[in-house]
């Protein structure tokens, strides 16, 4: 019987002195190291309510955080572009008030924000 390990494992040292698994769970480690924005996380919340296995096939072939930051980024390029037609329809008021053109934006940054939520992060992929 051998005494090889099945996965051979790199450690790392913790600030405590324990040795720690280095793991990595998607093939690119850029994408393990970032977090997860709010599209992202509700592809996430979609794929798991409605298409589980799906969700864990990504775990399994180590993609799901490339797949999350893809639907992030994607969703990111799309709100922008979208604020800037709200703005076209909805221009920001005349008025002098700071706080009033700022509810406006929050506003117009708001629905584009339930819009893109629809359109792009409750999508199977």
């Amino acid at each position: 019987m051998s005494r090889e390990p099945l996965i051979k494992m790199e450690y790392m040292k913790g600030k405590d002195g324990m040795l720690y698994p280095n793991l990595q769970i998607s093939e690119n480690k850029e994408y393990d190291q970032r977090s997860i924005g709010v599209f992202g996380k509700g592809w996430k919340d979609y794929m798991l309510e409605y298409y589980p296995h799906r969700l864990s096939e990504l775990i399994a072939q180590g993609k799901i955080n490339e797949t999350i930051y893809k639907v992030e980024e994607e969703a990111e390029e799309k709100k922008e572009k979208l604020i800037q037609d709200l703005l076209r329809i909805q221009p920001m008021p005349k008025a002098e008030s700071i706080l009033e053109r700022a509810a406006h934006m929050k506003m117009i940054t708001m629905q584009a924000e339930e819009i893109i939520l629809h359109e792009v992060s409750h999508q199977f992929r």
